[in-house]
């Protein structure tokens, strides 16, 4: 018997092909590009990924929002209704008040559904590291677990789920406030590549500097495997900001020392790829804790 249903976000990056594999769903996020607003689709229903980073490229900057909340009070309320309880995998919330969101949502539901429970984790992970936890949830569920014995193993595991990256540039990250104009301008113009962690307080963590792409390919190679705990056992999701060849560079040195039971190569999301620019590349695995903090 399952007693709960699973959602995450539009930050989680998750395709159709997973979802429905493991069967959850998610809470869809919005966006406004060239003065239309979008739903932050994950099957790019309304924009091709294409498209999306060709008008990043051409200046026009992608301005990201939290969760629909009427979107999220009608998914909780569903699933109250048909007697489940309601389990919500968060992006983190040092970049997304969508969890806080989620929990008003919830508490107010429950004053009519009082048998109900609605459990909003902060999974402090972003990109597919979240979707992973979900799939996590969602096979724990199917397999008869309350939905209070799966939060208490998701909080336990969920720094193993991790996620790494860098940038094309830092002009976006600029933009979104993460490093300062300066810092920005001389690393764009030597050529300095920042590699970023979710690190164990859910930021996005800028851990190290290399000088040029390849370099920055070649860290995320052996970051991944160093990290990675039985491979053949996880898949390792590789997410590209339209640069495939880049990414597919990845995989094939990353199968030349290790052997992941799959490597699956995605398009990063709109939520995401609006903070971080074409370009950019997450790699998210299961593995090692993450024990890097940054500075609050």
């Amino acid at each position: 018997m399952q007693y709960f249903k699973v959602f995450t976000d539009s930050t989680s990056d998750c395709e159709k092909e997973y979802r429905d594999e493991y069967g959850f769903d998610y809470l869809r996020m919005v966006f406004t590009q060239g003065g239309r607003d979008y739903v932050a689709d994950l099957d790019w229903a309304e924009i091709s990924p294409k498209d999306y980073y060709d008008a990043m490229k051409n200046g026009n900057r992608a301005i990201t929002g939290l969760i629909n909340g009427e979107g999220c009070s009608s998914k909780m309320e569903e699933c109250f209704k048909a007697g489940y309880d309601f389990m919500y995998i968060a992006c983190s919330s040092k970049l997304s008040n969508s969890v806080h969101t989620a929990e008003i949502i919830a508490e107010d539901l429950l004053k009519k559904y009082p048998e109900r429970k609605a459990v909003c984790i902060d999974s402090l992970r972003s990109n597919y590291a979240e979707a992973m936890i979900a799939m996590r949830a969602a096979d724990l569920a199917k397999k008869g677990l309350t939905i209070d014995e799966t939060a208490k193993i998701i909080e336990d595991e969920k720094l193993k789920y991790q996620d790494w990256g860098t940038v094309g540039t830092l002009e976006f990250l600029r933009k979104a406030g993460r490093v300062k104009a300066s810092a920005a301008f001389f690393g764009n113009l030597f050529g300095v590549k920042p590699m970023i962690v979710g690190d164990a307080n859910g930021n996005n963590y800028a851990y190290k500097k290399v000088r040029g792409r390849k370099a920055s390919l070649d860290e995320l190679v052996g970051v991944i495997c160093d990290r990675m705990e039985e491979p053949e056992k996880h898949i390792l999701f590789l997410e590209h900001a339209d640069c495939y060849e880049d990414v597919s560079y990845i995989a094939e040195e990353v199968k030349k020392r290790i052997s992941p039971k799959k490597i699956n190569i995605s398009y990063m999301g709109p939520i995401i790829g609006a903070a971080i620019g074409p370009g950019a590349i997450t790699v998210n695995f299961y593995g090692k804790k993450v024990d890097i903090a940054g500075e609050e």
